[in-house]
């Protein structure tokens, strides 16, 4: 199931990296496909750090969070598209997306040794 989960990961993220950039840069892209790949996203880190839970009960915990922290930033971007201060909450966006996929890999290799040993 992990490797499925993490295999899923992967591709979304790739996905939304793509349909992101796409959309930054004015190219015929919905933005609500984006925002669905973003929302699949986050329940498969919540899946990912559910099963996490027993093997890195902190790190798991870590990643749901950061799940849920995805969307509400990203939903913010919205309320905000004519403001000032909308480049620091897009910054803020890509670097959370950045640092899923980081943590959830990490998080994904931390189950896989548990359940080795």
């Amino acid at each position: 199931m992990l490797k499925g989960l993490l295999m899923t990961f992967r591709l979304l993220w790739l996905l939304n990296l793509l349909t992101g950039a796409l959309y930054y840069f004015q190219i015929n892209v919905p933005l609500r496909v984006h925002i669905y790949v973003g929302f699949a996203i986050a329940l498969v880190m919540l899946g990912i750090g559910a099963l996490g839970l027993r093997a890195a009960a902190g790190l798991a915990t870590v990643v749901m969070l950061w799940a849920v922290s995805l969307p509400v930033i990203g939903i913010l971007q919205l309320k905000h598209l004519n403001a000032p201060d909308l480049p620091y909450i897009q910054i803020t966006h890509v670097l959370l997306g950045l640092g899923a996929i980081a943590i959830a890999e990490i998080l994904g290799k931390r189950i896989r040794l548990a359940r080795a040993a």
